[in-house]
C-alpha cells in the first residue's frame, strides 16, 4: 500500500493591530496572526499526487485552516496566500492555552463524496497541536498528521450499482467533528444508512474513510472490507474490489463440460477465455449465441467495443498496453491491465506465421453490410505494421478466423 506523506505546519504569529480597551483590569488582547506553513505555491486548492509510489498532500492558495484552543469555543480561520496562512481576527490568549489546527474545517461531511481522485483533497483531514501550552506571542509549532484513510474502490462488473456505505460500532459513519481535547476528530454517526458513495456502473472511485477505528464496507449490503479493532492506518490508501477479476467457467464443448480460465482487463470490461476456441470458425459460426454456440450459453464472441484494448493504429492504450511477446515458441500480443486492481492482469493472442507475423480474430460486429468485422494485425519481431478492426471480413464457408470468447453473462 502506498503512503500519503504527512504535511508539517510551522505557524508563526505577528502582531498586526492592537485592541485597545477603556477597562483596564483586562487584558490587552492582541488581533491577528499570520501562520508560516510548508505548502506548495501553486494556484489550484489543495491536492493529492501520485509520484513515484507514493501520495503527497499538498496546500494550495486560498485553502483554509481552523485554529483554535482550550480557552475560546470556536475557531479561527487562517487563509493560504500563496506563502502564509493569515488570520485578521485571532487573537493571542492573556494565558498559556493549548492550541490545535484542522484541515480541511471543523467539521467534515463524508457523506455523497464525488468518488473522484482530485476532490480527496477536499476532505483528507489533517490535524495536531502545539507540543506545550502557549500564548502564540511568540509563535505556534503545530505539526499536522492524516486522520483519515482512503479506499480505492474498484468496481467490476458493468451496470452494477455501487453504493458504499461504512459501519464502526457506533452506526453508520456520515462525518468527522474536530476535538480539541485529542487534537483529532471524532467520527460523526447515523443509525440510519448513510451512503458515502453511490455510482451506478463500474470504475475506480476514491472514498474517504476514518482512520484507527474498527469498521466494515460494504456494497449495498454485502460485506467486502471488516477491519481490525485498530482500523486503517491514517495516511495509507486502500484498493477494494467489488468482485471477481479471473476466475473459471464451465463451457459446454461436444457436449462434455470443462472449466475454461477467464480474465478481465479493465473495470467493467468483458471477461476474456484464457484461450482460442480449438479450431478456426466462420463467421457465421462465430455469431451463434446460446446452446448453439460452439462452447455453450456461457459464452459468446465479443464485440469490436470488447476488444477495445488501444486505439486503432497509433496503438494508445485505452484499456490495456499491447507488446509483441513470444510465449512457448508462439509469436502474439499481450495486452496488460492499466486500471488499479488490474496491472497483473494479461490476456495473450496467439499469432500465425507467413513471411510475417499475423492475427486475425472475429468479432460479432457487422460495420460493412455483407461483411464480418475482425481484429487484423499484422506485425514483425520489434515492430507492429497493421493494428485496426478490418471491416471487410468475408462471411464465406471457407473465411475462418481465430475467436477469443468472453462470458456472456
Amino acid at each position: 500500500m502506498k503512503k500519503i506523506l504527512y504535511s508539517v505546519f510551522m505557524l508563526a504569529t505577528m502582531v498586526l493591530a492592537a485592541c485597545s480597551s477603556d477597562d483596564t483590569t483586562e487584558p490587552v488582547v492582541k488581533r491577528g496572526m499570520v501562520l508560516k506553513a510548508n505548502v506548495e505555491d501553486t494556484d489550484t486548492r489543495a491536492t493529492i499526487t501520485d509520484t513515484e509510489g507514493k501520495w503527497k498532500f499538498a496546500f494550495a492558495k486560498d485553502d483554509k485552516v481552523k485554529v483554535g484552543n482550550d480557552k475560546v469555543d470556536g475557531y479561527y480561520t487562517f487563509t493560504n496566500k500563496g506563502t502564509v496562512f493569515e488570520s485578521t481576527d485571532a487573537k493571542q490568549t492573556a494565558e498559556a492555552a493549548n492550541w490545535c489546527a484542522f484541515f480541511p474545517r471543523e467539521e467534515i461531511d463524508l457523506r455523497n463524496q464525488s468518488g473522484k481522485f482530485d476532490d480527496v483533497a477536499n476532505m483528507y483531514a489533517l490535524a495536531g497541536a502545539t507540543a506545550s501550552a502557549t500564548t502564540g506571542s511568540d509563535g505556534l509549532t503545530v505539526t499536522m498528521k492524516a486522520k483519515v484513510a482512503v479506499l480505492r474502490i474498484v468496481g467490476v462488473d458493468k451496470g452494477d450499482c455501487l453504493d458504499i456505505n461504512v459501519q464502526t460500532d457506533g452506526g453508520y459513519v456520515s462525518g468527522l467533528v474536530a476535538d480539541k481535547k485529542t487534537a483529532g476528530f471524532s467520527v460523526q454517526t447515523s443509525n440510519t444508512k448513510v451512503s458515502l458513495l453511490s455510482t451506478p456502473d463500474a470504475g475506480v472511485y476514491y472514498v474517504v474513510v476514518p482512520a484507527g477505528v474498527k469498521l466494515s464496507v460494504y456494497k449495498g449490503k454485502e460485506l467486502i472490507k471488516a477491519t481490525r479493532a485498530e482500523g486503517l492506518t491514517a495516511g495509507k490508501y486502500y484498493t477494494l474490489l467489488t468482485g471477481k477479476t479471473t476466475d473459471k467457467e464451465y463451457a459446454t464443448i461436444n457436449g462434455e463440460k470443462v472449466e475454461k480460465e477467464w480474465v478481465q482487463l479493465w473495470p467493467g470490461g468483458p471477461k476474456f477465455a484464457k484461450e482460442n476456441v480449438k479450431d478456426k470458425l466462420t463467421f457465421t459460426e462465430a455469431c451463434k449465441t446460446g446452446d448453439a454456440y460452439v462452447w455453450g450459453a456461457n459464452w459468446r464472441t465479443p464485440t469490436k467495443e470488447d476488444m477495445n484494448f488501444v486505439t486503432e493504429h497509433t496503438l494508445t492504450p485505452i484499456n490495456a498496453k499491447v507488446e509483441i511477446q513470444v510465449q512457448n515458441g508462439v509469436p502474439g500480443i499481450l495486452y496488460t491491465g492499466i486500471q488499479p486492481g488490474y496491472t497483473d492482469n494479461t490476456l495473450f493472442l496467439r499469432a500465425e506465421i507467413a513471411g510475417h507475423y499475423y492475427a486475425f480474430y472475429w468479432t460479432s460486429t457487422v460495420i460493412v453490410q455483407g461483411y464480418g468485422a475482425f481484429l487484423d494485425v499484422i506485425f514483425s519481431e520489434s515492430e507492429y505494421g497493421q493494428y485496426w478492426f478490418n471491416p471487410k471480413g468475408m462471411i464465406t464457408p471457407t473465411t475462418k478466423n481465430w475467436v477469443r470468447p468472453v462470458l456472456a453473462k
